[in-house]
Formats: structure tokens, C-alpha cells, sequence
């Protein structure tokens, strides 16, 4: 039985002249797919050769910038996002989720290409206070995002919906983890670079705690940087300045905790206003 193989050139003798044609299906009666001996080129009989040229067209491996491609062999719609450093012209061109000046970038933290809180990045390099919402509950289990990194305050999905809290960070950032990661990522800053005048904004890392204001084990309450909330226990918390209240009553009403003793695995974040989470740099 024949089948198709693409990539070859094949030579059939017709009687009558020389006759090329350009296809994009070859065949071979090969299991394999191969050609080997089942090439045919004779000569004799008065026959001509015709050359069956196999062209694939463009594609996303070919080592040239085509179709709707933003770089070499990738973006555009039909091919992967581009690499960090490559040619963009929308966040969807990028692996990172965040094109910069036609440029794929990984800085900023901040799926949606602007941060609202450690702005100055030579101090704040590897943390970013990133605004947004999200519709699916909690912050500590929801590690992988749900809806491409959609989100934001610039991004294209407002409203959050079908997003978690890891989609506001791009790619090759998280969600910061715990007081350690957050202590780390801020090096010689504090958490008042994410404090914006008269925002009105809360920032949340991942780890939550056992209740009494103390940042540890446990899913009581919720913790991070910004100008609204209240005071910690400064002992357990280090460098993360404000502490939701119970089911999230510091907080903006943007902030949903329905569980007053789980508000870490029930938050949903219902608008943009009143800020989001911490990202740090993975």
C-alpha cells in the first residue's frame, strides 16, 4: 500500500517531455515511510524523467521569519512564544507573558507587563507587587496558572475570570512562598516599596499561619506588603508588614475570605482595586 513521505524527491519515467511539479505529499510503499530502492530513475525506452518536488511551505522550524512570526520561528499565531530577549508585538508572543517595547521580557514580574509596587528595579530586581483579580480560590495551592497569565490590571481578562493567583506573575516568576522567600527577594529593600500612596492596596505572599497575627504553618489569615491592613507579629513575619484580619475585614472589599479560619485557600479577588499578590523572581 503507498503511503505519504514527506521531505524526498522521487524520479518516475513518463513517456512524453520533461515535466517538473511541486507537491506537498510524496509516497513510498516502505512500512517506514523510506524510499530506498522503490526510487525510480530509468532512462531507457525513450522515457523522460519527472521530478516530484516535495515543499513543505513555511513552518515554525524552518531558520526564517515568516508567516505571521514576531521572530525566528516563533510568536505570531501559529507558532510557540518566543524566548526571553525576542521579538514581540503582544504578551502572547511571549513565553514570559510580557512583551516590553517589542521586546520579550522577563523584569518586570507582572503578567501584565506593569508593576504597581517595587517599581524601582535596580533596588527591587527580583520582587514585583503585581494588582489584579482572580475567580479561583485560594492562594496556597494554586501554583500553576489557569488562565495564560491573562490577568491584571493591564491585562486582557480584567475581571480574573478563570484565573488564580499565579496568573498575575509571568512567566519565570511565582507567587511569592513564605517570610523566607520574600526576605530573600527583597534583599537591602523593604516592604515599603510596595506602600503606594493613597492606593489603598494589599500585596499577599502564599504562607498564611495558625492564627495570633503569626506568619507560620497554618492557613489563618493572610500576610504581605502595602498601605492597607494591619500589623503582624513582627517576630514570625520579618520584613512582611500587614496581616489581612479575620475573613480579609483589614482588607479592601475587592478581597473575598469567606472561611475566617481557611481565608488562604478560599480568597478570590473580585476587581482590580485594592491590589493582589507578590511575585518573586523564580
Amino acid at each position: 500500500m503507498l503511503r505519504p513521505v514527506l521531505g524526498r524527491r522521487l524520479h518516475w519515467q513518463v513517456g512524453g517531455a520533461l515535466s517538473i511539479f511541486a507537491i506537498f505529499v510524496a509516497c513510498s510503499s516502505e512500512p517506514g515511510g523510506e524510499l530506498g530502492d522503490h526510487s525510480v530513475d530509468e532512462t531507457d525506452s525513450g522515457t523522460s524523467a519527472m521530478d516530484v518536488v516535495v515543499d513543505h511551505g513555511p513552518s515554525c522550524s524552518d531558520g526564517v521569519k515568516n508567516t505571521d512570526e514576531t521572530d525566528i520561528d516563533c510568536g505570531g499565531t501559529l507558532c510557540p512564544p518566543c524566548a526571553n530577549g525576542q521579538a514581540c508585538v503582544v504578551r502572547a508572543d511571549c513565553s514570559s507573558a510580557a512583551c516590553i517595547a517589542n521586546t520579550c521580557s522577563k523584569d518586570l514580574g507582572c503578567s501584565d507587563g506593569t508593576r504597581e509596587g517595587f517599581v524601582d528595579l535596580a533596588t527591587y530586581p527580583n520582587i514585583a507587587a503585581c494588582a489584579g483579580a482572580w475567580s479561583l480560590a485560594g492562594l496556597a495551592s494554586t501554583t500553576s496558572p489557569a488562565c495564560n497569565r491573562a490577568s491584571g490590571n493591564s491585562g486582557s481578562n480584567l475581571d480574573g475570570k478563570d484565573c488564580n493567583a499565579a496568573d498575575l506573575c509571568q512567566g519565570g516568576w511565582h507567587v511569592c512562598n513564605d517570610v523566607d522567600d520574600v526576605k530573600a527577594k527583597l534583599g537591602a529593600g523593604t516592604c515599603a516599596g510596595a506602600e503606594i500612596a493613597n492606593a489603598n492596596a494589599f500585596f499577599a505572599m502564599r504562607q498564611s499561619g495558625p492564627g495570633a497575627l503569626m506568619c507560620a504553618k497554618g492557613t489563618n489569615d493572610l500576610f504581605g506588603c502595602g498601605d492597607v491592613g494591619t500589623p503582624p507579629d513582627a517576630a514570625t513575619c520579618g520584613p512582611v508588614t500587614k496581616f489581612s484580619g479575620d475573613q480579609c475585614g483589614a482588607l479592601p472589599t475587592t478581597w473575598a475570605c469567606p472561611d475566617g479560619t481557611n481565608e488562604v485557600g478560599t480568597v478570590t479577588k473580585t476587581a482590580n482595586d485594592g491590589g493582589g499578590v507578590l511575585c518573586c523572581r523564580d
